[in-house]
């Protein structure tokens, strides 16, 4: 099992930034991505205040799981 941390990207502030939410283990960025979705999007939410009305696909979009030469997006995960 590798360890990866996952970004949050938040492009609506100024200067755009990309925010620690967690670590995630797996055999893949993908399937870390996918067997912890679920709970990172939760994790995103209370650290962000984002509230329930505030679609999980808008928070899929943005989410990243960064491993050796680039990142993986949970868009692409799942």
């Amino acid at each position: 099992m590798r360890f990866y941390e996952v970004l949050f990207y938040d492009g609506n502030v100024e200067p755009p930034a990309y925010y620690l939410i967690d670590g995630v283990g797996g055999e893949s960025p993908e399937e870390a991505l996918r067997a912890n979705l679920a709970r990172l999007s939760r994790q995103v939410r209370s650290a962000l205040h984002l509230g329930d009305d505030y679609p999980e696909h808008k928070i899929h979009e943005v989410l990243y799981v960064v491993r050796s030469g680039g990142m993986v997006s949970a868009r692409e995960a799942t």
